[in-house]
């Protein structure tokens, strides 16, 4: 029953997530289908391309109150009691790049409605400029500012230069595709004025500058799903504002065909973005999901170069084209080695980073000699590679007495003196450990100038030697001693030492090897405490 009851609780979910994407898909459809409907049924014309603009309006209306209520939504959440100084922040920038959004809709249906106005009601032709003009390209001054503030916190950290590069690339690849494909064409019209040329030019540039943002950011997001569905409504935008310019500039556009189908898909997609949650948790964790977006920066660039090679095959390109394909082209090279050296530079820092993770896991942090697990692994190599071994055990006598008469930071410096002088009588490649408390082990490997006992004597001789010498208290730590008798207590610190090769006990095992040092270790201190 349990399993069930997810199955279905995951099926309604299903179903609440994919409402809003119904909905979005019917005013695309009805304006889709009222070209054919108004021949099929024989509906006056002015009747049909009213509610095609009606419709368009309505639509990016929609997406602007969604928007906004996304917006109140965001703060909400911001000021609740639960989230953080960081959330609270991340929230009310996303909450005003919801409010910036709603306002570039906005515009855009405050826009449309001024169409329909001089279209539908007063019957005239929608003169260039218009008020409506500026409620279109206020969509495009406010939907970069909102891509950016919705992006806060998803972004994943990258080299300014690459930032700047797909960027320059992005932008430079769209201008390619726009005047090649429309801003060609609307330069060589005869314009009614240069006011009316500069408000048509900007159609396609305020599409370029939303596209640039929003695939620039795209590009470095971490599972923003909501910015995926908003990026794709600006592409829709694109691609209809200048199939627009070029039918204008034609003088083939009206109301009622692909484009406002287009227009109506674009404002559609955004309202339904809306509900799509800011970030994908599970995104992160899934690696090839990245690679996608990570290759945005080179679609426009694919696609700019595609249609300038078609373009060239049926008419001579112009210098300009060809100049801005090149430095492109120069630019996608230079990111290219940029991505190179950054891979290099990560790979040394993943490297270093290896390596200081693996000297913590096999470094005592008190002495800077090998730990327990350092000594245990070279132990077992060595043993399995039957090299001839020399092991000592090193166990500190009183030194409980050193930490009660002269405090741990004495205890402490004298096991850091205690692994330099064990340091300073073995070769670099053996092995000084410290196992734990005031124990020390050596692993040295015969160099087979000596064999069996004779090796282990002449370890055994210089370690003596080496510690036999008394310690003394540091003048820093001197001052601050509890007991007068600190000197005294720390020069009388002995020891007791284990020493054994593999020549003796015939190819031992290591625990074997380990045991037996061990076991002659305590054999010293017992006979030291007996003299005493």
């Amino acid at each position: 029953m349990t399993s069930r009851a997810a199955h279905r609780g995951r099926r309604s979910g299903d179903r609440w997530r994919r409402r809003p994407w119904l909905l979005a898909a019917l005013p695309v459809l009805l304006v889709a289908l009222a070209e054919p409907l108004q021949r099929a049924l024989d509906l006056p014309v002015a009747s049909t391309t009213a509610a095609v603009g009606v419709t368009e309006a309505g639509v990016a209306a929609g997406a602007a109150a969604a928007s906004a209520l996304r917006a109140l939504h965001e703060l909400r959440r911001s000021r609740s009691a639960r989230a953080t100084a960081r959330r609270a922040s991340r929230g009310t920038s996303r909450a005003a790049g919801w409010w910036l959004l709603a306002g570039a809709t906005g515009s855009w249906a405050a826009g449309q409605v001024v169409w329909v106005w001089y279209e539908s009601v007063l019957g005239v032709e929608v003169p260039s400029p218009s008020l409506a003009d500026i409620g279109f390209l206020g969509f495009g001054a406010l939907a970069p500012l909102a891509v950016v503030a919705l992006s806060r916190g998803a972004v994943r950290a990258s080299s300014r230069a690459r930032s700047v590069l797909d960027g320059l690339i992005i932008a430079g690849a769209l201008f390619l595709l726009s005047w090649t494909l429309v801003m060609g064409v609307v330069v060589h019209q005869q314009a009614p004025s240069t006011l009316a040329l500069v408000v048509t030019a900007a159609y396609p540039v305020s599409d370029a500058v939303v596209l640039t943002a929003a695939i620039s950011v795209l590009s470095r997001t971490r599972g923003h799903r909501a910015l995926v569905g908003i990026t794709a409504g600006a592409a829709l935008m694109a691609v209809s504002d200048s199939l627009f310019v070029y039918l204008s500039a034609a003088g083939q556009f009206s109301t009622g065909g692909l484009l406002d189908v287009l227009w109506t898909a674009a404002f559609a997609v955004m309202a339904a973005s809306t509900t799509l949650p800011a970030r994908d948790a599970g995104a992160e964790r899934r690696s090839l999901s990245a690679l996608p977006l990570q290759a945005l920066p080179y679609l426009p660039f694919a696609t700019a170069t595609a249609v300038v090679v078609v373009e060239a095959a049926r008419r001579p390109l112009a210098g300009t084209t060809l100049a801005v394909l090149v430095v492109l082209m120069t630019m996608v090279f230079v990111r290219q080695a940029l991505v190179v050296l950054d891979n290099a530079q990560l790979t040394r820092e993943l490297q270093e980073r290896s390596q200081a993770l693996a000297r913590t896991a096999y470094t005592d942090p008190l002495t800077g000699v090998a730990n327990r697990a350092a000594f245990t692994a070279a132990l077992e190599e060595a043993v399995e590679q039957r090299e001839p071994l020399v092991a000592a055990f090193c166990d500190l006598d009183s030194f409980k007495a050193v930490n009660d008469a002269c405090g741990h930071a004495t205890g402490d410096a004298l096991l850091v003196a205690v692994a330099g002088r064990l340091r300073d009588v073995v070769r670099e490649g053996d092995v000084v450990a410290r196992l734990g408390g005031d124990e020390f082990a050596v692993l040295v490997r015969d160099d087979g100038d000596a064999r069996g006992e004779r090796a282990a004597a002449a370890l055994r001789e210089r370690l003596a030697t080496a510690l036999s010498v008394p310690f003394s208290l540091e003048p820093a730590l001197a001052r601050t001693a509890d007991d007068p008798r600190a000197q005294e207590v720390l020069e009388a610190v002995s020891v007791s030492l284990g020493v054994v090769s593999t020549a003796e006990l015939g190819q031992p095992t290591a625990e074997e090897l380990l045991h037996e040092a061990d076991q002659r270790m305590y054999s010293t201190k017992r006979s030291r405490q007996t003299t005493r």
